[in-house]
């Protein structure tokens, strides 16, 4: 038997990883497939979001793979983060989507996160996600004076999520009477929660509430109280942004690198090292399926609007995000970690 020394064994694992990489992609994904990961449960907007993209991606991918869904819920979106980051095999077959606001978790308050959101291999978005904060008819909150005044409980996901990062903020910088009950593993837990009168409000993106529940702001089944983010939503006539709200540079900073993530919406990502024939295919597939009449008429009977955001463009938010000034960082984690008012 001969045996090879040290070096050849390098040398023939780098002619290997070479050949691999100079597969071409539709060789590659040809007969696999590709499986994308939520951050949710099922049935949650995060959710019906992936399941439209499995429907339609697979067709623009080289070699069409079939595309499979897999719910990973678990604080807010963190462990199918951590999962998609340090698990996931890195050869352009795993997928994952998860809370926006976790963009900027690793840099605002790292906690239970183990990864760095501008490692991960970016394949885009189909839409922007503004937030909105509802409250119960039974709430007797209706305003932003109200919010002021008046005590509500408020179900939350993990900290640093969308739908605890929206209560803090309120809370905690704009002086809501919010008494935030944590803990809830995904939006739609909250929603069970908030039918049965267990909590009296959340804040959640606008599109989840439109697509699982589209008669509660249509029929005026709850009162949408403010929209979190940069502008208002057309569909919501008369509804405040929260920038509206501001009143110092200080203030319209926090609510900027907080709510910045907004913008990519509802991201879908590949771990780092992603070879880089296969990630760009993943992002060329997207893109071409975001424009694609099936695709766009499936999003419309779902109620899904498409806004797409490229991969390229939110791995430049990132960079953007992280070039905030280090006291409007040290502002942002003070507010978050801030206790609630008395």
């Amino acid at each position: 038997m001969r045996i090879m020394s040290l070096p050849c064994i390098a040398i023939a694992f780098g002619i290997a990883a070479s050949q691999a990489e100079a597969e071409p992609p539709a060789d590659f994904y040809r007969g696999k497939t590709v499986e994308i990961t939520v951050g949710t449960g099922a049935g949650g907007g995060y959710d019906a979001n992936a399941r439209l993209v499995a429907r339609h991606l697979g067709r623009f991918i080289p070699g069409n793979p079939k595309i499979i869904v897999s719910n990973v819920p678990g604080g807010g979106g963190i462990t199918a983060a951590n999962r998609l980051f340090n698990v996931s095999p890195r050869d352009g077959l795993a997928i994952g989507t998860f809370s926006n606001a976790l963009l900027t978790m690793p840099m605002l308050n790292a906690g239970a996160t183990r990864f760095q959101a501008e490692q991960f291999t970016w394949i885009g978005s189909v839409s922007h996600e503004d937030g909105v904060c509802i409250t119960s008819k039974t709430s007797g909150v209706t305003t932003w004076s109200d919010l002021q005044s008046k005590d509500v409980i408020v179900g939350t996901t993990a900290p640093g999520t969308t739908t605890h990062l929206y209560a803090a903020l309120l809370r905690n910088l704009f002086s809501a009477h919010f008494r935030l009950v944590s803990g809830y593993p995904d939006g739609s837990s909250i929603v069970i929660a908030f039918e049965r009168g267990e909590v009296q409000a959340l804040c959640q993106t606008y599109s989840s509430l439109n697509v699982l529940h589209p008669d509660w702001l249509q029929e005026g089944k709850v009162n949408p109280v403010v929209v979190m983010g940069l502008h208002r939503i057309g569909a919501l006539d008369g509804i405040p942004s929260l920038m509206e709200f501001t009143h110092s540079d200080r203030e319209r900073d926090i609510v900027r690198i907080l709510l910045a993530p907004t913008v990519a919406g509802r991201p879908f990502a590949a771990p780092p090292g992603v070879p880089t024939d296969r990630a760009e295919a993943l992002q060329r597939a997207f893109l071409q399926m975001s424009t694609d009449t099936e695709f766009l008429a499936d999003a419309a009977h779902a109620r899904i609007e498409v806004q797409a955001m490229r991969g390229d463009d939110i791995a430049t938010l990132l960079q953007m995000i992280s070039k905030t000034d280090t006291k409007v960082v040290g502002d942002v984690r003070t507010i978050l970690s801030s206790d609630p008012i008395k």
